[in-house]
Protein backbone atom coordinates (compact mmCIF):
# COMPACT_ATOMS: atom_id res chain seq x y z
CA UNK A 1 0.00 0.00 0.00
CA UNK A 2 2.43 2.80 1.19
CA UNK A 3 4.49 1.75 -2.46
CA UNK A 4 0.97 2.22 -4.51
CA UNK A 5 1.00 5.81 -2.74
CA UNK A 6 4.70 6.59 -3.14
CA UNK A 7 4.35 5.81 -6.90
CA UNK A 8 1.78 7.73 -7.43
CA UNK A 9 3.14 11.15 -5.76
CA UNK A 10 6.07 10.31 -8.40
CA UNK A 11 3.94 10.01 -10.91
CA UNK A 12 2.29 13.21 -9.46
CA UNK A 13 5.88 15.32 -9.61
CA UNK A 14 6.27 13.71 -13.04
CA UNK A 15 3.42 15.02 -14.44
CA UNK A 16 3.72 18.79 -12.73
CA UNK A 17 7.16 18.87 -14.21
CA UNK A 18 5.80 17.69 -17.56
CA UNK A 19 3.53 20.82 -17.79
CA UNK A 20 5.72 22.94 -15.97
CA UNK A 21 6.34 26.24 -18.30
CA UNK A 22 9.71 27.67 -18.65
CA UNK A 23 8.35 31.02 -16.37
CA UNK A 24 7.75 28.55 -13.24
CA UNK A 25 11.46 27.40 -13.77
CA UNK A 26 12.94 30.74 -14.08
CA UNK A 27 10.79 31.96 -11.71
CA UNK A 28 12.41 29.19 -9.03
CA UNK A 29 16.04 30.13 -10.11
CA UNK A 30 15.21 34.21 -9.80
CA UNK A 31 14.78 32.52 -5.71
CA UNK A 32 17.55 30.66 -6.05
CA UNK A 33 19.90 33.45 -7.10
CA UNK A 34 22.28 36.17 -4.94
CA UNK A 35 24.02 37.77 -7.68
CA UNK A 36 22.90 40.99 -9.24
CA UNK A 37 24.11 39.54 -12.93
CA UNK A 38 22.39 36.51 -12.21
CA UNK A 39 19.22 37.78 -11.60
CA UNK A 40 19.44 40.89 -14.61
CA UNK A 41 20.08 37.87 -17.19
CA UNK A 42 16.85 35.49 -15.51
CA UNK A 43 14.95 39.02 -15.47
CA UNK A 44 15.78 39.39 -19.18
CA UNK A 45 14.74 35.96 -19.95
CA UNK A 46 11.16 36.31 -17.97
CA UNK A 47 10.58 39.33 -20.40
CA UNK A 48 11.68 37.43 -23.53
CA UNK A 49 9.08 34.76 -22.18
CA UNK A 50 6.04 37.29 -22.09
CA UNK A 51 7.34 38.78 -25.52
CA UNK A 52 7.28 35.66 -27.27
CA UNK A 53 3.83 34.51 -25.72
CA UNK A 54 1.17 33.15 -27.58
CA UNK A 55 -1.27 36.16 -28.66
CA UNK A 56 -4.00 35.18 -26.22
CA UNK A 57 -7.84 35.32 -26.88
CA UNK A 58 -8.86 38.43 -25.29
CA UNK A 59 -6.73 42.25 -25.28
CA UNK A 60 -6.42 42.22 -20.85
CA UNK A 61 -4.14 39.21 -20.97
CA UNK A 62 -2.04 40.60 -23.72
CA UNK A 63 -2.48 43.66 -21.86
CA UNK A 64 -0.68 41.71 -19.14
CA UNK A 65 1.79 40.13 -21.30
CA UNK A 66 3.56 43.23 -22.05
CA UNK A 67 3.14 45.15 -18.93
CA UNK A 68 5.42 42.17 -17.64
CA UNK A 69 7.95 42.29 -20.41
CA UNK A 70 8.36 45.63 -19.44
CA UNK A 71 8.49 45.30 -15.65
CA UNK A 72 10.84 42.42 -15.86
CA UNK A 73 12.83 44.64 -18.29
CA UNK A 74 13.34 47.31 -16.19
CA UNK A 75 14.89 45.22 -13.64
CA UNK A 76 17.43 44.22 -15.57
CA UNK A 77 17.86 47.55 -16.63
CA UNK A 78 18.68 48.58 -12.99
CA UNK A 79 21.51 45.84 -13.04
CA UNK A 80 22.68 46.74 -16.55
CA UNK A 81 23.40 50.30 -16.05
CA UNK A 82 24.97 49.72 -12.51
CA UNK A 83 27.35 47.38 -14.15
CA UNK A 84 27.60 49.36 -17.50
CA UNK A 85 26.90 46.90 -19.08
CA UNK A 86 26.23 48.07 -22.87
CA UNK A 87 25.11 44.68 -24.52
CA UNK A 88 22.67 44.27 -21.68
CA UNK A 89 21.57 47.64 -22.25
CA UNK A 90 20.97 47.28 -25.85
CA UNK A 91 18.98 44.30 -25.08
CA UNK A 92 16.53 45.79 -22.83
CA UNK A 93 15.82 48.77 -24.78
CA UNK A 94 15.42 46.44 -27.45
CA UNK A 95 12.76 44.75 -25.70
CA UNK A 96 11.03 48.02 -24.23
CA UNK A 97 10.88 48.63 -28.10
CA UNK A 98 9.15 45.71 -28.80
CA UNK A 99 6.54 45.46 -25.71
CA UNK A 100 5.57 49.37 -26.69
CA UNK A 101 5.27 48.38 -30.24
CA UNK A 102 2.80 45.26 -29.53
CA UNK A 103 1.02 48.00 -27.39
CA UNK A 104 1.18 49.97 -30.87
CA UNK A 105 2.76 52.73 -28.47
CA UNK A 106 4.73 53.73 -31.40
CA UNK A 107 6.61 56.95 -30.11
CA UNK A 108 7.66 55.06 -27.12
CA UNK A 109 8.97 52.22 -28.94
CA UNK A 110 10.62 54.20 -31.64
CA UNK A 111 12.48 56.00 -29.15
CA UNK A 112 14.11 53.11 -27.11
CA UNK A 113 15.22 51.25 -30.63
CA UNK A 114 16.62 54.57 -31.31
CA UNK A 115 18.60 54.06 -28.00
CA UNK A 116 19.62 50.71 -28.75
CA UNK A 117 20.90 51.49 -32.02
CA UNK A 118 23.34 54.69 -30.97
CA UNK A 119 24.65 52.18 -28.31
CA UNK A 120 25.48 50.02 -30.74
CA UNK A 121 26.84 52.00 -32.51
CA UNK A 122 29.01 52.91 -29.60
CA UNK A 123 30.59 49.78 -29.62
CA UNK A 124 30.25 48.78 -33.30
CA UNK A 125 28.46 46.01 -33.31
CA UNK A 126 27.39 45.43 -37.21
CA UNK A 127 24.83 42.36 -35.97
CA UNK A 128 23.14 44.57 -33.39
CA UNK A 129 23.00 47.81 -35.17
CA UNK A 130 21.44 46.10 -38.11
CA UNK A 131 18.94 44.24 -35.66
CA UNK A 132 18.16 47.61 -34.17
CA UNK A 133 17.66 49.03 -37.87
CA UNK A 134 15.39 46.03 -38.61
CA UNK A 135 13.19 46.84 -35.87
CA UNK A 136 13.22 50.53 -36.46
CA UNK A 137 12.10 49.62 -39.98
CA UNK A 138 9.36 47.68 -38.83
CA UNK A 139 8.01 50.67 -36.55
CA UNK A 140 8.21 53.33 -39.31
CA UNK A 141 6.29 51.29 -41.83
CA UNK A 142 3.84 50.67 -38.85
CA UNK A 143 3.44 54.32 -38.84
CA UNK A 144 3.65 54.80 -43.11
CA UNK A 145 6.37 56.30 -43.00
CA UNK A 146 7.96 54.02 -45.99
CA UNK A 147 10.80 55.76 -47.30
CA UNK A 148 12.35 56.06 -44.13
CA UNK A 149 11.79 52.68 -43.43
CA UNK A 150 13.16 52.05 -46.90
CA UNK A 151 16.05 53.88 -46.33
CA UNK A 152 16.78 51.92 -42.63
CA UNK A 153 16.85 48.54 -44.24
CA UNK A 154 19.14 49.75 -46.85
CA UNK A 155 21.63 50.72 -44.00
CA UNK A 156 20.84 47.03 -42.86
CA UNK A 157 21.23 45.12 -45.89
CA UNK A 158 24.23 46.71 -47.02
CA UNK A 159 25.68 45.73 -43.34
CA UNK A 160 24.57 42.57 -43.75
CA UNK A 161 26.48 41.81 -46.85
CA UNK A 162 29.72 43.67 -46.14
CA UNK A 163 29.81 41.44 -42.46
CA UNK A 164 28.18 38.23 -43.90
CA UNK A 165 25.60 38.01 -41.62
CA UNK A 166 23.50 35.63 -43.52
CA UNK A 167 20.83 34.77 -41.28
CA UNK A 168 19.95 38.73 -40.29
CA UNK A 169 20.34 39.30 -44.17
CA UNK A 170 17.59 37.04 -44.66
CA UNK A 171 15.53 38.71 -41.73
CA UNK A 172 16.06 41.74 -43.55
CA UNK A 173 14.74 40.87 -46.94
CA UNK A 174 11.51 39.88 -45.31
CA UNK A 175 10.81 43.55 -44.09
CA UNK A 176 11.80 44.35 -47.50
CA UNK A 177 9.04 41.78 -48.30
CA UNK A 178 6.95 43.16 -45.83
CA UNK A 179 7.67 47.05 -47.32
CA UNK A 180 6.96 45.84 -50.87
CA UNK A 181 3.48 45.29 -50.22
CA UNK A 182 2.71 49.12 -49.10
CA UNK A 183 5.51 50.75 -51.87
CA UNK A 184 6.43 50.03 -55.35
CA UNK A 185 10.34 50.80 -55.83
CA UNK A 186 12.41 50.80 -59.14
CA UNK A 187 14.40 47.69 -60.02
CA UNK A 188 17.79 49.39 -58.89
CA UNK A 189 16.26 49.69 -55.50
CA UNK A 190 14.75 46.02 -55.01
CA UNK A 191 16.21 44.00 -52.90
CA UNK A 192 15.87 40.62 -54.67
CA UNK A 193 16.36 42.31 -58.25
CA UNK A 194 18.68 45.37 -58.43
CA UNK A 195 20.41 46.28 -54.92
CA UNK A 196 22.62 44.19 -54.71
CA UNK A 197 24.31 44.91 -57.57
CA UNK A 198 24.34 48.77 -56.77
CA UNK A 199 25.84 48.14 -53.47
CA UNK A 200 28.74 46.55 -54.78
CA UNK A 201 29.03 49.10 -57.22
CA UNK A 202 29.01 51.14 -54.57
CA UNK A 203 31.70 49.55 -51.86
CA UNK A 204 33.62 49.50 -55.07
CA UNK A 205 33.93 53.22 -54.96
CA UNK A 206 33.75 53.49 -51.46
CA UNK A 207 37.23 51.43 -51.08
CA UNK A 208 38.66 53.60 -54.06
CA UNK A 209 37.89 56.85 -52.35
CA UNK A 210 39.28 55.49 -48.79
CA UNK A 211 42.40 54.87 -50.39
CA UNK A 212 43.17 58.22 -51.94
CA UNK A 213 42.46 59.40 -48.68
CA UNK A 214 44.81 57.24 -47.14
CA UNK A 215 47.06 58.23 -50.02
CA UNK A 216 46.91 61.72 -49.40
CA UNK A 217 47.01 61.73 -45.66
CA UNK A 218 50.49 59.86 -46.03
CA UNK A 219 51.05 62.65 -48.76
CA UNK A 220 50.48 65.45 -45.71
CA UNK A 221 52.29 63.42 -42.99
CA UNK A 222 55.30 63.27 -45.24
CA UNK A 223 54.86 66.85 -46.50
CA UNK A 224 54.51 68.14 -42.63
CA UNK A 225 57.97 66.21 -41.76
CA UNK A 226 59.64 67.44 -44.32
CA UNK A 227 58.65 71.55 -43.11
CA UNK A 228 59.63 70.63 -39.75
CA UNK A 229 63.25 69.53 -40.28
CA UNK A 230 63.38 72.55 -42.42
CA UNK A 231 62.31 74.48 -39.58
CA UNK A 232 65.28 72.70 -37.26
CA UNK A 233 68.16 73.41 -40.25
CA UNK A 234 67.38 77.02 -40.90
CA UNK A 235 67.07 78.01 -37.34
CA UNK A 236 70.38 76.27 -36.65
CA UNK A 237 72.11 78.38 -39.56
CA UNK A 238 70.61 81.79 -38.42
CA UNK A 239 71.94 80.96 -34.98
CA UNK A 240 75.60 80.31 -36.99
CA UNK A 241 75.57 83.71 -38.56
CA UNK A 242 74.82 85.31 -35.64
CA UNK A 243 77.42 83.97 -34.55
CA UNK A 244 79.95 84.64 -36.82
CA UNK A 245 78.69 88.20 -36.85
CA UNK A 246 79.81 89.11 -33.47
CA UNK A 247 83.50 90.51 -33.57
CA UNK A 248 86.02 89.31 -31.03
CA UNK A 249 87.49 91.27 -29.30
CA UNK A 250 91.72 90.34 -27.73
CA UNK A 251 91.89 92.03 -24.25
CA UNK A 252 95.31 91.95 -23.00
CA UNK A 253 96.59 92.14 -19.21
CA UNK A 254 98.26 95.82 -17.91
CA UNK A 255 101.54 95.64 -17.30
CA UNK A 256 102.99 96.01 -14.08
CA UNK A 257 106.08 98.10 -15.26
CA UNK A 258 106.38 101.90 -15.21
CA UNK A 259 106.57 103.53 -18.24
CA UNK A 260 108.79 106.08 -19.16
CA UNK A 261 106.56 109.03 -18.08
CA UNK A 262 106.80 108.33 -14.79
CA UNK A 263 107.42 111.51 -12.97
CA UNK A 264 110.85 111.83 -11.35
CA UNK A 265 111.68 113.61 -7.78
CA UNK A 266 114.10 116.10 -7.40
CA UNK A 267 116.07 116.65 -4.81
CA UNK A 268 116.97 120.22 -3.41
Amino acid sequence: MKKLVLLYIYLGMFGAAAFATPLDSLKQQLQLATDDTQKASIYTQMANCYLQAKSPANAYSKRINQENAINYTMLAMKVYYKHDDTTGLVTSYSNLSKAYRNQRKFAQAKWFILQANTLSRKQNSAPAIVSSLVDLAAIKIDIKDYNLAKRDLREAHKLALRNKLTAQDSSVKESYSRLYTYIRVPASENVFQGLDATIKKEEIVWAENQKKLAIAALKAKKLQSKKKVYAVVSKKRSGDVIKSAVPSIAWETPSSTLSNDTVKTVSL
